[in-house]
């Protein structure tokens, strides 16, 4: 037997099956209808991770998947997020200024453009680093492992499930974060714990915004000119 419980079929169902479909009937409803307002956005997603994350807690809970053991990662381990964190920001920079200068749609909903909206960023950050680590690289990825019984196939699988619920952003962003994924879930396997790969995962968040704020400030900037110019 697969060694899970009905908590753990329920959770394969909502994460690998529901929030998939969700996402694909959310970008189907936001290119017919448009993009809600940031800040009703920003705080939907705050709330979303609070109770997906809480839902797996009680998941783990129930089918008895260790999430936070007491020991502190290595130092190595911590030097490997570091260096995860700076190469992912490196690689992504160039594309996050070519998605703002060509003011692709998607972006309009990862851009804080005023304090409220920067401080709603952070909790959004804050949010779906921890939710979606404990979530995916945590509950979903053990529960894979016991139904394959492979660490390879369990990481991949959970990947392009992780992948797939990004589709509201593009189909070039289900592939980034599917490989974001696997090097957060290497991360987690290498350091033992969740730890490390939700400050990761906060970390890359936090950045990616407010670059995209800065970035898009600057596009306006430009547009307009110095002072008393003709535009």
């Amino acid at each position: 037997m697969s060694g899970i419980g009905v908590w753990g079929w329920y959770h394969l169902a909502f994460f690998g099956l529901f929030l998939p479909w969700v996402a694909v009937r959310s970008r189907r409803r936001l290119t017919e209808h448009g993009f809600p307002p940031r800040k009703a956005f920003f705080v939907s997603v705050i709330l979303q991770q609070v109770i997906f994350g809480t839902m797996s807690l009680i998941v783990a809970y129930m089918e008895w998947i260790p999430l936070f053991p007491a020991r502190l990662p290595s130092l190595s381990a911590a030097l490997m997020a570091v260096v995860f964190l700076a190469g992912s920001v490196l690689v992504m920079r160039p594309l996050w200024r070519d998605a703002v200068a060509r003011r692709e749609p998607r972006v309009q909903l990862s851009m804080p453009s005023d304090t409220v909206e920067r401080r709603l960023w952070v909790g959004v950050s804050v949010a779906a680093g921890i939710g979606e680590e404990i979530s995916y690289r945590g509950v979903l990825y053990m529960l894979l492992l016991r139904l394959a019984g492979d660490p390879l196939t369990a990481a991949v699988a959970a990947a392009a499930v992780f992948g797939a619920s990004h589709i509201v952003q593009g189909w070039k962003a289900v592939g980034i974060t599917g490989m974001f994924a696997l090097a957060a879930q290497a991360l987690a396997l290498y350091s033992g714990s969740l730890y490390l790969a939700m400050a990761w995962h906060v970390g890359y968040d936090l950045v990616a915004g407010l670059t995209y704020g800065r970035l898009a400030r600057e596009v306006e900037e430009w547009k307009q000119g110095p002072p008393g110019a003709m535009v």
